[in-house]
């Protein structure tokens, strides 16, 4: 399977050429650095997912030759890690709970409105990118998804690649937006540094990639990687900047 670092790989099955086509847009416009191959059918489905394996498989339910029911089995019995997303006004929920539960397979009613069938699709790159074996992976947000919530136990440290994210605390009513945060910058490390809860809210302002390091694997990945450390410590001189700029506006 390819690296989701590297490229992102989508096959679109449904008997429309012209949702073909729609869905392949959706997806090229949400999600950077990614191929999208479609089919007609569920046999030509099932030939190019054993010639290209893809991270995330669309299909919708009115496929003929192989329906998305055995197409969707077909493909989880494959060593590749596969997401699929049928779109089907019922499914067949019950045969796939336990991959409905942690995200493999989802059914959605129709393609809807575009940022609903983002989400699905971002909720499937995450489950693609969770291997247990991984020491850090990649994390998907839609806009308007938490990240972070103060208060919160910093089991991770992340790293921004692509979007922009807002970082802000809430004063009851009121929302006091501390700063954005930019690709290359890491996020959330404070609060490892100081062995300490969140200490604000971290929401997506657009659509998000992000890299996702376990606390406690922290130190051994930036020993192993001396370009993320650079970043860390740009990301810290960048706070430490903008606080003593603060100060400075307080005392004039």
């Amino acid at each position: 399977m390819a690296d989701l670092e590297n490229k992102r790989i989508f096959l679109v099955a449904t008997p429309s050429l012209e949702l073909n086509s729609q869905l392949e847009d959706v997806i090229k416009n949400h999600v950077s650095n990614t191929t999208v191959f479609t089919a007609m059918d569920g046999i030509e489905a099932l030939r190019k997912s054993e010639n290209v394996p893809p991270h995330v498989v669309v299909v919708d339910h009115q496929i003929q030759k192989l329906s998305a029911y055995e197409l969707t089995k077909k493909l989880l019995l494959r060593k590749d890690r596969v997401a699929v997303i049928i779109l089907s006004p019922e499914g067949e929920e019950q045969a796939f709970i336990d991959e409905m539960v942690t995200g493999q397979v989802q059914f959605l009613s129709g393609t809807g409105k575009v940022s609903v069938f983002n989400s699905h699709v971002t909720r499937a790159l995450n489950w693609v990118s969770h291997e247990d074996k991984s020491i850090y992976h990649l994390r998907f947000l839609s806009p308007e998804e938490h990240l972070i919530k103060e208060g919160d136990k910093a089991d991770f440290v992340y790293i921004l690649k692509n979007g922009e994210l807002k970082a802000y605390k809430q004063d009851g009513e009121n929302e006091i937006v501390l700063g954005n945060i930019f690709p290359g910058e890491f996020v959330g490390e404070m609060a490892y540094i100081n062995g300490e809860a969140r200490s604000a809210n971290v929401i997506s302002v657009t659509d998000c990639e992000l890299i996702e390091i376990p606390a406690e694997s922290l130190d051994a990945v930036l020993f192993s990687k001396p370009a993320w450390s650079k970043a860390l410590l740009k990301t810290l001189s960048k706070r430490l900047k903008n606080s003593n700029e603060e100060k400075a506006v307080k005392v004039d």
